[in-house]
């Protein structure tokens, strides 16, 4: 049976860290302050509390404060210049040309969002489809009940998933899947197969 490869979106297949997110967070530090009413600061701490707890913030919004989850997505994810802040990963068309497999995306950006990028990017047509936050019911990775409703969807039996965020992999392993780390960081967690420094690194021959 040939293996799927799943990719994440944000900083796998282009650099959001760099541009996207910083602008990213503002918006969703001021969507949290105008609609819990506290300041900006508290907001920012809630924001960054739900991130390291959840995997996105929007299920610590949706659990505590019954945030609308169609309208914080359309509010902090629509960016006017966002094509001008995508930067892809060097070496991203070919990396993603020498995997000869289907390839599907997941990832807990929205839908909307992730087709910019993608199309920014130059490679919508590598991917067989799009797993966005909104098809996992807004349960983000490392969510298992996010990780079961895309694997039940695809019907996926083996795959390689690459990622950068080292507990969507864990909960990806405990599933049987074989776990690629995009990560420059020291640790050498069990649950990670292969790890990688750069995208690029994956360019078969």
């Amino acid at each position: 049976m040939e293996h799927t490869w799943i990719f994440d979106l944000d900083n796998t297949l282009h650099n959001a860290e760099q541009k996207i997110f910083p602008v990213i967070n503002q918006k969703i530090n001021h969507y949290i302050s105008k609609e819990l009413k506290i300041n900006l600061d508290d907001a920012d701490q809630l924001r960054q509390k739900y991130w390291d707890q959840y995997g996105a913030t929007l299920e610590g919004l949706i659990k505590y404060h019954k945030i609308n989850p169609n309208k914080f997505l359309e509010e902090t994810h629509k960016v006017d210049n966002l094509e001008e802040l995508v930067v892809p990963m060097p070496n991203l068309k070919n990396t993603l040309d020498s995997i000869k497999a289907p390839k599907i995306l997941y990832t807990n950006a929205p839908n909307n969002y992730t087709k910019t990028i993608l199309k920014k990017c130059d490679i919508e047509d590598y991917f067989d489809s799009i797993f966005s936050i909104e098809d996992a019911n807004f349960k983000p990775k490392p969510s298992k009940i996010s990780m079961e409703l895309f694997l039940n969807k695809y019907k996926i039996k083996k795959a390689y998933f690459v990622d950068d965020i080292k507990e969507n992999l864990e909960t990806a392993h405990k599933f049987g899947l074989f776990t690629i780390w995009l990560s420059n960081h020291k640790e050498d967690p069990k649950f990670i197969d292969k790890k990688i420094s750069q995208l690029s690194d994956l360019i078969t021959d």
